[in-house]
C-alpha cells in the first residue's frame, strides 16, 4: 500500500486519545500549552480508502432500527468526511480461512486488508506469527481504553506488545427463558430473575425448575415439553465456568495449562452427566434445530449467547421471554461472565505512518457514537431487542459489570484440529466416564499447550 498520508494530529479530534503528545510533559502549564497548540490542527488521511476483513459484510442498512443507529451511521459518515478516508467491513474470507488469507498476503508484501477481524480459535497461532503490528506502538489507538474487551486485550499480550484488540462483545452461556412455559408449570414467570437477584440460581435450583418444566401434556407417555435443549458442548462448556473450572488455565506470565483435572472441572462435568441422565433435556432432529425448539415452545429454556436475542422477534417468538445467567455451581460465589473475543489486528508490514493512519481511523470509527457516550448508553440500543428490562438492567448489567470477566482459552487447541468440547460428548453418550475422557485427552492436550508455550517463551 503506497499512499502519502498527512498526519497532522489533534488532541481535539482524537477521541479516546487526549492531550497528543502530552505524555512528556512535565507540568499543568506545559500540557495546557502542548494541546492548545495542536487543537487547530486537523487530520488528513488523503482519501485512504480502509478495509476491515471479516467473514461477512457489515453494511449499512436503509432503514435505521433505532435513533442511535442512524445517529451512530451520521457520525461514521461526518468522520468519513472530515478525516477524507473510506471504511468498509467486507467479508473476504471464511473465519477459519482469514488468518491464511493474512500470512499469505502480507508475507508478500500486499495485504489483503487494512485490518483484519481473527477468530477467538486462532489468535494465539496469530500473535505468535510475527505477522501482526504491535499496536502498543501506535500513538493513535489506546489499547487500553476501556471500550476495547480487558481479557482479549491481555491475551494478545506479550511483554510490551499488545498485537489486538477487540470491541466489547455480548457474554455467552445465558439462558433464556419461556414465560408462558414457566406459568403454565405453575411458576412465577419472573422466578429466574428473583432467584438471580438474590443468589439462589443455583444448579440445585436449575435442576428442580427443570423436573417441573419437563411434561407429558397429554398423557400419552411421550413429554410434549423439555426443560432445555441438549447441546454437549455448549451445556458442558457453560457448567464448567459456572463452577470455576475451566479446560485450559492461563497463568499470569501468559502461559497455558491443562486444567480438566482440576476439582471444579470434574465436578461440573460429573453433575452434567448426572443431569444428561434425567429426561429433562432434548437433541434436535437437525444439528441446526436447537433455536427451533424455543422459538415453537418445546422447550422452556434455551441455551446460547445474548447476542441471539436479536433473532427474536415477536413474529418469530411470539411468547414471551427472559434472560438470565447461567446457574451457579457449588464451588463459585458469583455468576461467571463468560465471553468469546475475536481479534481486530493491522498486518505487521504495513509502514509506521500507514499504520497510525489506520489505527486512528479504526479507533475513530468504533468510539462511541456522539450523544451515546454515557456509561449506561450501551443499553440504548437494546432495549428495542430484549422484552422485558430486567434482562438489561439485571443480567446484562450484572455480565457486563463483573469485575473477572473469563475467556474460554481451550481455543488455543483448535488450530491443531482439538476441539475441547468432545469431552462432554463422550460423556454424554457413555462413550467414556468423565475420568476416562480427560485421561485419554491427556498426551495431546499437553503436547499442544508445550509447542504454544514454548512459541510464548521464544
Amino acid at each position: 500500500m503506497k499512499r502519502i498520508i498527512t498526519l497532522l494530529l489533534a488532541a481535539s479530534t482524537m477521541g479516546a486519545l487526549t492531550a497528543c503528545g502530552s505524555a512528556e510533559s512535565t507540568s499543568g502549564t506545559e500540557v495546557a500549552v502542548e494541546t492548545e497548540a495542536v487543537e487547530t490542527e486537523e487530520v488528513d488521511l488523503g482519501g485512504m480508502e480502509i478495509v476491515l476483513a471479516g467473514w461477512g459484510d457489515v453494511v449499512e442498512p436503509k432503514v435505521k432500527s433505532s435513533a442511535q443507529q442512524e445517529a451512530m451511521w451520521k457520525y461514521r459518515h461526518d468522520i468519513m468526511e472530515k478525516y477524507n478516508f473510506t471504511f468498509e467491513q467486507k467479508g473476504l474470507a471464511g473465519w477459519n480461512e482469514l488468518l491464511e488469507l493474512l500470512s499469505t498476503s502480507t508475507m508478500a508484501g500486499d495485504p489483503a486488508a487494512e485490518l483484519f477481524r481473527i477468530h477467538v480459535n486462532f489468535l494465539e497461532t496469530a500473535k505468535n506469527s510475527g505477522l501482526l503490528y504491535d499496536l502498543a506502538t501506535l500513538k493513535n489507538i489506546d489499547v487500553h481504553d476501556p471500550k476495547w474487551g480487558k481479557p482479549l486485550t491481555e491475551k494478545m499480550t506479550s511483554g510490551d506488545a499488545v498485537y489486538a484488540v477487540s470491541p466489547q462483545e455480548s457474554p455467552l452461556m445465558c439462558i433464556y427463558f419461556n414465560k408462558r412455559i414457566f406459568e403454565e408449570a405453575g411458576l412465577d414467570p419472573n422466578i429466574l430473575y428473583d432467584l438471580q437477584a438474590s443468589g439462589e440460581w443455583t444448579w440445585d435450583k436449575f435442576w428442580e425448575i427443570s423436573n417441573m418444566i419437563t411434561q407429558d401434556v397429554d398423557n400419552d407417555g411421550v413429554n410434549d415439553i423439555y426443560a432445555i435443549n441438549c447441546n454437549t458442548y455448549f451445556f458442558s462448556q457453560a457448567a464448567i465456568f459456572s463452577n470455576g473450572g475451566s479446560y485450559v488455565g492461563r497463568n499470569a506470565n501468559g502461559t497455558y495449562f491443562n486444567n480438566t483435572s482440576s476439582p471444579e472441572t470434574v465436578e461440573a462435568l460429573e453433575w452434567s452427566k448426572r443431569y444428561w441422565d434425567t429426561d429433562n433435556e432434548i437433541i434436535p432432529e437437525h444439528w441446526d434445530g436447537h433455536r427451533a425448539l424455543f422459538t415453537s415452545g418445546k422447550i422452556g429454556m434455551y441455551l446460547s449467547g445474548a447476542w441471539e436475542a436479536s433473532v427474536f422477534t415477536q413474529e418469530a417468538m411470539p411468547d414471551d421471554w427472559g434472560l438470565v445467567a447461567f446457574p451457579k455451581g457449588p464451588s463459585a460465589d458469583t455468576y461467571t461472565s463468560l465471553y468469546s473475543f475475536d481479534g481486530y489486528v493491522i498486518p505487521a508490514s504495513f509502514s509506521k505512518e500507514e499504520a497510525e493512519a489506520i489505527a486512528f481511523a479504526y479507533n475513530m470509527w468504533t468510539n462511541p457514537t456522539p450523544g451515546y457516550e454515557g456509561k449506561d448508553d450501551w443499553k440504548t440500543v437494546l432495549y428495542p431487542v430484549y422484552r422485558d428490562e430486567r434482562a438489561i438492567e439485571e443480567t446484562l448489567t450484572m455480565l457486563k459489570n463483573s469485575s473477572n470477566p473469563q475467556l474460554d482459552h481451550s481455543s488455543i487447541l483448535y488450530s491443531a484440529g482439538i476441539i475441547p468440547g468432545t469431552i462432554g460428548s463422550d460423556v454424554y453418550w457413555d462413550k467414556m466416564t468423565v475420568k476416562e475422557a480427560i485421561e485419554s485427552r491427556e498426551f495431546q492436550w499437553q503436547a499442544e499447550i508445550d509447542k504454544i508455550n514454548s512459541a510464548i517463551e521464544n
